[in-house]
């Protein structure tokens, strides 16, 4: 080959190199600009789609030089629980009664927050212990993963709950827990709740030394009105408020007033008649306040008998900000609740151990705490 030749066939190579170049160049700087999409599967509870913007330069090669937006869109695909586990939350009584409407919600709300855990509420629909019995033997033949309730009666549940305790289902006790010496109790992993022990004694000395800062002096008589008689905690309230008034010497009676709030207000009624003198009605539950607070309304009492109660509801707070109920004692049931499921929740998950005792309560409501106790009737029901 000859010299010219040689150099022609070198310039008709440097073109074509030159050609290529650019050819791939212009093709790269396109794939730059292109907008790119990219899927990615991760663990979540609900499907998100999160579009980001992002800024990047053209190549160098592109003239004159730009800049470009270009976008990612990242789909996250929810991915169930490995592992779910059943957790049966049965107290005594159900929505029907407002206390454990907001335990219900608050218990819904956590296990809404936890999807490993699914929560089975149920309970009778009026206090019976043969019925939550019932109901806890049922969940047994289940075998569920945790076992959260109400001690009733602690001597009639205690041969069904060794039983799932035995067949190695965890106990947790809500509200009420069993008050036999630590030899005879149910051996559970621990309780949630208010102490009972000492409820109805803060909530007379509160009311009495409220009554004696209007008047002067203590009441002439008092009454307890029970919604719900033989039941433990509300049993406990009654002997705490009426163990206040024999120390201090203030007549006090017990009165069956039933969970009916037509028969409660007659029953009440006739109570007021036959004892004029009466200065103050005790309740232990929204189920004996509500009839207790329209009855004194309604016959004009208000300033001459006074109304104190353990647990609390929207109408029992207008009461107090009215001056009708002196006085209330919170146990919280909302944080009953919600402790209750995170407890087994963190029981199943880590192997935690809650200690014996979490208290909810109790605490003394009146009209120097009345707008933080009405957030937390707001948000969760009761208080």
């Amino acid at each position: 080959m000859s010299a010219s030749m040689s150099r022609t066939a070198a310039i008709v190579l440097a073109i074509v190199l030159l050609v290529v170049g650019i050819a791939a160049g212009y093709g790269i700087g396109y794939a730059t600009l292109k907008p790119v999409t990219k899927t990615v599967t991760v663990t979540s509870p609900t499907t998100v789609t999160v579009t980001v913007p992002s800024t990047s330069a053209a190549p160098a090669a592109a003239t004159p030089a730009v800049t470009v937006t270009k976008t990612v869109t990242v789909t996250v695909t929810p991915k169930p629980p490995a592992k779910k586990w059943t957790v049966y939350f049965i107290p005594h009584a159900g929505p029907a009664d407002p206390f454990w409407a907001c335990q219900m919600r608050a218990a819904q709300a956590a296990a809404a927050l936890l999807p490993e855990i699914d929560l089975k509420f149920v309970a009778p629909e009026r206090y019976g212990i043969k019925e939550q019995i019932e109901l806890i033997e049922a969940a047994i033949a289940k075998k569920p993963d945790f076992l959260i309730v109400t001690i009733s009666n602690a001597e009639a549940m205690d041969p069904v709950l060794r039983k799932a305790i035995k067949a190695g289902i965890p106990v947790l006790a809500v509200n009420i827990e069993d008050y036999r010496p630590e030899e005879k109790r149910i051996p559970y992993l621990g309780y949630v709740g208010m102490d009972e022990r000492i409820s109805g004694e803060i909530l007379a000395k509160a009311a009495f030394k409220r009554f004696k800062a209007i008047t002067g002096r203590l009441p002439k008589r008092v009454v307890v009105g029970i919604h719900q008689p033989g039941l433990i905690c509300l049993e406990m309230r009654t002997d705490g408020i009426m163990k206040v008034a024999k120390e201090l010497g203030v007549p006090c009676d017990r009165l069956d007033i039933t969970m009916d709030p037509t028969k409660a207000m007659e029953i009440l009624r006739s109570y007021l008649k036959k004892h004029p003198d009466t200065e103050m009605i005790f309740t232990l539950g929204p189920c004996g306040s509500h009839p207790a607070i329209k009855l004194i309304k309604e016959l004009g009492l208000k300033g001459k008998v006074y109304h104190a109660c353990i647990d609390l509801s929207p109408k029992i707070l207008d009461a107090i900000e009215e001056g009708v109920t002196l006085c209330a004692v919170s146990q919280q049931p909302a944080a009953q609740a919600f402790y209750a499921v995170f407890t087994a929740y963190l029981y199943l998950k880590y192997g935690i151990l809650p200690p014996m005792k979490i208290p909810t309560g109790p605490t003394v409501v009146d009209k120097e705490n009345l707008a933080i106790i009405r957030k937390q009737v707001k948000t969760t029901g009761g208080a």
